[in-house]
């Protein structure tokens, strides 16, 4: 039962490998637990049914004799895997407690079900993650205006890069366009750097510069030039003009950046009623929608994946 079960991508350093750190006992300790789950430093004791009915690798496991001799503890055999302790305690903490957060749960729990979930072939928690990070991240602009319920909530600064990782990790590409555009209009560029992995920080700052070419040639040109305010029929060019300067200033300012980057897919602001005359305004509201649809299409391949249509998640 010693065996480790298999790795991640996480490596340990050679200090760290050097100088074992202590065994801590997890306040999951089950009194009728038969067996000693070990991550990291930390042990769980739990009861191999409820991994086994949930995970078909620890069912083959638990199948094989265990070879005599093995080191045990209060009885129980230890099962020793390579992920990490806090995973584990997220993850057994949803097992042993299925009610509790039901209706949304943390975005590290969420991680932890579909981290585990996939390598373990733990399909119940896998679908529910899956689920939650649909819902919250879709793949239809009909889906993410109807939105209106939280199924995964987003707890801490940072999560976002640390969950846009996790989707590259497990192949869940779909809800890379929706999440990729959250971590630019919730955080800075500069310290998106702290918690994505490099190669996708690349991809965040091509795609925000994508972003605002778009915005510059399409869904925000209608706050500066006279393509589109006045309108050939406004009464009042000289008022709607300065309206719209203000406006342009107030959305694509230096001090609101980078939360304008969402202005690619938001819907029409009410604020922004009724700073123009009626003709110029209708105009307004439709070429912001035509171009709002056209960024949304095009969302996928501001983050180099192919368009919705094409776009396959890993099973």
């Amino acid at each position: 039962m010693s065996d480790d079960l298999p790795s991640t991508k996480r490596k340990r350093t050679e200090q760290d490998a050097s100088v074992p750190a202590p065994l801590v006992r997890s306040k999951i300790w089950k009194p009728y637990g038969d067996i000693i789950l070990q991550a990291e430093s930390t042990q769980f004791r739990v009861t191999r049914d409820i991994l086994a009915e949930q995970s078909p690798v620890f069912r083959d496991m638990f199948s094989v004799p265990q070879p005599p001799n093995e080191p045990m503890i209060e009885g129980c055999p230890i099962v020793r895997v390579s992920d990490t302790a806090k995973d584990w305690e997220l993850f057994l903490q949803v097992l042993y407690n299925p009610f509790q957060s039901a209706v949304s749960r943390p975005c590290a729990v969420v991680a932890s079900m579909l981290r585990l979930g996939k390598k373990y072939d733990m399909r119940a928690p896998k679908d529910d993650a899956l689920r939650r990070i649909y819902a919250e991240f879709p793949h239809t602009l009909e889906g993410y205006d109807s939105c209106d319920e939280a199924l995964v909530s987003i707890d801490e600064a940072g999560v976002y890069g640390h969950l846009l990782n996790l989707m590259y990790e497990c192949g869940v590409y779909s809800a890379v366009p929706l999440l990729g555009l959250s971590c630019l209009y919730n955080r800075p560029l500069e310290s998106l750097a702290i918690t994505v992995e490099r190669d996708i920080f690349v991809t965040l700052a091509i795609a925000l510069e994508k972003i605002l070419d778009f915005q510059r040639k399409k869904s925000l040109s209608w706050l500066h030039g006279n393509a589109v305010i006045p309108d050939k029929s406004c009464k009042s060019p000289k008022e709607c003009t300065k309206q719209q300067l203000a406006l342009n200033h107030l959305i694509t300012g230096r001090e609101q950046y980078p939360f304008h980057v969402s202005y690619t897919i938001e819907q029409w602001e009410e604020e922004w009623d009724d700073k123009f005359c009626n003709v110029c305004e209708a105009a307004a509201k439709e070429f912001y929608a035509v171009s709002r649809q056209e960024g949304w299409d095009l969302l996928p391949t501001f983050f180099g994946l192919p368009k919705w249509e094409d776009l396959k998640d890993l099973d």
